[in-house]
């Protein structure tokens, strides 16, 4: 009982394996299509527009331009009325004192997409005009950008629907910006270095069209590779987080931020933001100038797997340079390089030359001379990435070198980046570079900055998808207790908790921290010395709840460039991230914190996470000093204090709002028993369910495979494990069926063995989603897929879903027979008749008791 979704398969990353569909996939198309990629346009405009002098060939005789005249009423001549298909896109251009006017002309042709660009003079009320556009936008069921939207550029289409004169050079970076001006900038310069885009748009008011629905549309697009993204705000932190995450997943994201410090979000609202797009997989830049170093080096195919950077140069002043901004707090670091490179390095360079890292000689470069010096640094096990830094220099034939580094760099096995200092001779140099597909900068600061968005984009992937080995789910939290303390206090009309309470809901969360007033003498196991720490939880207006670890005690400074901050929920590896990432574990904590200790601040961090997660009333929690001793962690001081709003509804069965990251959904674990009376349980996969899923996969009968890969799979690749168990939750949701067999590997003790899996996967256009189903071929025909069946089902209807569907192979008669009786409707697929459409209307579902 298998089935193969076209959708959940391509996006777990199927292709890489090297398995194809014999008939290409077809999906529901993006809501966001009819904008990036309309097949009928009526431009409405007082004034001239780029696009009636360049209107691509996709949309000659499918376009419509009406000239708005002053004075004149508004007459859609020659356009379709409602009787016919739909307008997939109306662009306008107009006084916004007519705006009302041409939308109420507009609503006959229930047009999919409208743009609105900036006229002059602009609008003496833009809020109003946005409120208006969005109820319009919501009672004609338009996606609506702007009002004052820079636009639409899609080169590969040759589509400008801005009021750009010029479109922008065709590449596979994607220029995403609240801003109109940024993205008149960028486009600027890209068009001075030859940088093309797949996509550039600017939202303007942002009546309808987001952030997270254009990412949403971005991470699909085949012409995107990477994405840049400019942003001054965020209307919605979970929205806004589960759109990135799922782009980041499959493309490179970087993200630039204005406001450090916004009115109103408190001093660590950057920090926490940095600690949202770490965990969503994305790499934060700081200045507008890194955005143009970023959209360079984004493009380019090779990433690191570390940090640690080998340096390159004909000088010893630009290494120096670059090294001045590397070291342990920075992205990267120099790379100690292993004795067999020294001394073949030794034998290649001239005697004085310098090859202890910065590798730099003085002699005249040859390019078979720097081709040897770069394989032998990109053999190094040691060096993650090569830093070319090279100057003018009149004993050399610097347009060999850069012809030279072009070939090398584009079959490299590690990313090699280059800096040409100067420009009247260097700068068409970097171009050729650049025009080759590998990255050149003009100066070593940004050269490095490139390296450390790479190597920052690498460790950010780690968080985001990591993979853990199997761990039982042990000492779960006595949340109905530690749910009345929070109403004794409330009935006692306190916000603060005692110090007893304080420790009580330590217990029933078993956090193993011990709360003494006198923590630092040697009674409870503390060093004498010991660095006091602190953990801190505090609310981001904006983001949620977010955990700091760092020093503790009186005169402790709480900074902002501190990176021991991140958002829950946690688990282990990322409670280790957060400490090891602060200061004080770099600083001391390394060097003085015993091995049991450091698990158990782990595993507290772990549980404060959950305990925050689960209980919507904390507004802060405070652990100052904390002190760590050879076995135990002990505390002088713990507040807690609730919030001034009484929750009034479970986190978990409202989809945690407090929270920017939605946890692990701890209410769908369900004890189940088979018709025999066999216990199994199905709960909703953990990201230490991959070595089980590994294994499910790979006993699966070869039918069982065709069935639900449509291939002969055998197992899943690494990126395949990741993208099935590291789930979003808000979005998506994979169930896992599973029994408790005998390990012989701990003695016979018994361990959880999947036995079967259930996903769904949110559909483009946000009202469905589409499911996958296998069932292992030892426990089929036992109502086990009917169970995991009806587990999504009621978690879609929770989620506000109205319809959930599946492509099935038209030979799989135990899955067609399964889903008729789950009260599915069955369909012909047009376009390829070894399938059938099955799907449910989840309203209708309500009634169905099969």
């Amino acid at each position: 009982m298998e089935f193969c979704s076209r959708r959940n398969l391509w996006q777990s990353g199927i292709l890489e394996y090297g398995f194809i569909f014999v008939k290409t996939v077809s999906m529901l198309r993006h809501r966001l299509a009819a904008l990036f990629e309309p097949q009928s346009l009526l431009v409405l405009s007082d004034q001239p527009l780029p696009i009636e002098h360049d209107l691509p060939e996709s949309l000659k005789g499918s376009a419509t331009f009406i000239a708005v005249q002053a004075g004149r009423p508004i007459v859609l001549a020659g356009v379709s009325d409602s009787s016919g298909p739909r307008l997939e896109l109306a662009l306008v251009c107009i006084a916004p004192s007519r705006l009302p006017e041409v939308l109420e002309a507009l609503r006959v042709l229930r047009p999919r997409a409208l743009v609105l660009l900036p006229v002059d003079p602009p609008s003496t009320d833009p809020l109003e005009d946005m409120a208006y556009c969005r109820a319009w936008a919501r009672i004609n069921d338009c996606m609506v950008l702007g009002p004052r939207s820079f636009g639409v550029q899609r080169p590969h289409l040759g589509l400008n629907l801005s009021r750009q004169a010029h479109i922008a050079q065709t590449g596979r970076a994607a220029l995403v910006t609240q801003s109109r001006s940024i993205a008149a900038a960028v486009l600027d310069w890209a068009a001075d270095v030859n940088l093309g885009f797949s996509a550039v748009i600017s939202l303007g008011d942002e009546s309808m069209i987001d952030v997270p629905q254009v990412l949403d549309y971005l991470a699909m697009d085949p012409h995107t590779d990477s994405i840049a993204l400019y942003i001054d705000d965020v209307a919605s932190a979970r929205a806004f987080t589960s759109a990135l995450r799922a782009a980041s997943t499959v493309k490179p994201v970087i993200v630039l931020k204005a406001g450090h410090h916004p009115p109103g979000m408190g001093p660590l609202h950057d920090a926490v933001f940095n600690a949202l797009l770490r965990r969503a997989g994305a790499v934060r830049i700081s200045y507008f100038v890194q955005l143009f170093s970023a959209l360079k080096v984004l493009g380019y195919t090779r990433r690191p797997r570390g940090r640690r950077i080998a340096l390159l140069s004909n000088g010893r002043g630009a290494p120096q340079l670059a090294l001045d901004i590397m070291g342990p707090d920075s992205a990267v670091l120099r790379a100690d390089l292993s004795r067999a490179s020294l001394n073949a390095l030794q034998a290649l360079l001239e005697e004085g030359a310098e090859i202890r890292n910065p590798v730099v000689t003085h002699a005249a470069l040859l390019p078979e001379t720097i081709r040897q010096i770069l394989a032998v640094l990109a053999a190094d096990a040691s060096v993650d990435g090569v830093l070319v830094l090279l100057s003018p220099d009149p004993l050399t034939d610097m347009a060999a070198v850069a012809r030279q580094l072009a070939a090398i760099t584009h079959d490299a096995r590690k990313p090699i980046i280059t800096c040409f200092m100067g420009d009247a001779t260097m700068r068409p140099l970097r171009h050729l570079l650049d025009d080759a597909g590998t990255p050149a900068f003009r100066t070593p600061e940004t050269a490095v900055h490139a390296f450390s968005l790479l190597a920052s984009h690498h460790y950010n992937q780690t968080l985001s998808q990591q993979i853990l080995p199997p761990e039982p789910m042990d000492q779960p939290p006595r949340l109905s207790e530690a749910r009345a303390i929070v109403r004794a206090a409330r009935d006692s009309r306190r916000l603060a908790l005692t110090p007893g309470e304080c420790q009580d809901l330590f217990d029933c969360f078993n956090v193993p921290i011990r709360y003494e007033a006198q923590a630092k003498d040697g009674s409870n196991g503390a060093l004498d010395g010991a660095a006091p720490m602190a953990i801190r939880v505090q609310r981001d207006p904006r983001l949620g709840p977010y955990i700091q670890f760092g020093s503790g005690g009186h005169g402790a400074l709480v900074s902002s460039q501190d990176r021991g901050i991140d958002l829950p929920p946690l688990n282990s590896y990322l409670a280790r991230q957060l400490v090891e990432r602060s200061a004080l574990w770099r600083r001391v904590l390394s060097r003085q914190m015993s091995p049991q200790a450091e698990v158990l601040l782990h595993d507290s961090l772990e549980r404060i996470s959950n305990l925050v997660s689960l209980l919507n009333d904390i507004e802060t929690l405070l652990i100052d000093p904390l002190f760590a001793g050879t076995a135990q962690l002990a505390a002088d001081s713990v507040s807690i204090r609730l919030t001034a709003a009484t929750a009034l509804v479970l986190p978990e069965t409202s989809g945690y709002p407090h929270m920017a990251i939605h946890p692990y959904p701890a209410r769908l674990v369900q004890p189940q028993c088979f018709k025999n009376g066999d216990p199994w349980m199905m709960r909703p996969i953990r990201p230490e369910d991959a070595e089980p899923l590994q294994t499910f996969v790979r006993g699966l009968s070869d039918e069982s495979r065709y069935m639900r890969f449509v291939s002969m799979l055998r197992e899943l690749t690494p990126r395949m494990l990741a993208r099935y168990t590291r789930i979003d939750y808000d979005r998506e949701l994979a169930l896992v069926a599973t029994v408790q067999v005998p390990n012989p590997e701990h003695r016979g003790h018994p361990h959880e063995r999947i036995i079967g899996f259930a996903h769904y996967l949110r559909n483009a256009d946000g009202r469905g989603a589409e499911y996958a189903l296998v069932i292992g071929d030892d426990s089929q025909r036992r109502g086990l897929g009917a169970c995991l069946m009806r587990g999504l089902i009621e978690a879609a209807q929770v989620q506000g879903l109205t319809y959930i569907e599946g492509v099935v192979l038209a030979t799989n008669h135990a899955m067609l027979s399964l889903m008729t009786h789950l009260g599915f409707r069955n369909d012909s697929e047009e376009d390829d008749p070894t399938m059938r459409r099955v799907w449910l209307d989840l309203g209708e579902s309500r009634d169905t008791n099969p």
